[in-house]
């Protein structure tokens, strides 16, 4: 049973667009009542994120060949600047799989 969700976004450098990603979908979870801890890096450092990680959000074209460890879920994404839409991709797993993560 988990009250928070971990939300990881994942881009090439961990620095530009998933940092905004972050700021926008951390204000989308809000509006959806999702309680939850987000946090933004590169591709390259991901693994050291998947004890502490319950969704990672990743363009399509980085998710070619990433794995995640069984339990963790993945969304990918064509826009990363579509803030709302990406909350309603996490509250639908939320929804599945957190439901106390939403208030």
């Amino acid at each position: 049973m988990k009250d928070k969700v971990n939300v990881l976004f994942v881009c090439g450098y961990g620095l530009g667009s998933s940092a905004m990603a972050e700021v926008l979908v951390k204000k989308g979870l809000a509006a959806e009542g999702i309680s939850a801890e987000v946090k933004h890096t590169a591709v390259g450092e991901m693994s050291t994120w998947h004890s502490w990680t319950d969704i990672v959000v990743i363009s399509k074209k980085l998710a070619e060949g990433i794995t995640l460890p069984e339990g963790k879920h993945l969304i990918e994404i064509v826009n990363i600047m579509d803030g709302v839409g990406i909350a309603k991709q996490v509250g639908e797993i939320v929804d599945q799989y957190y439901p106390e993560a939403r208030k």
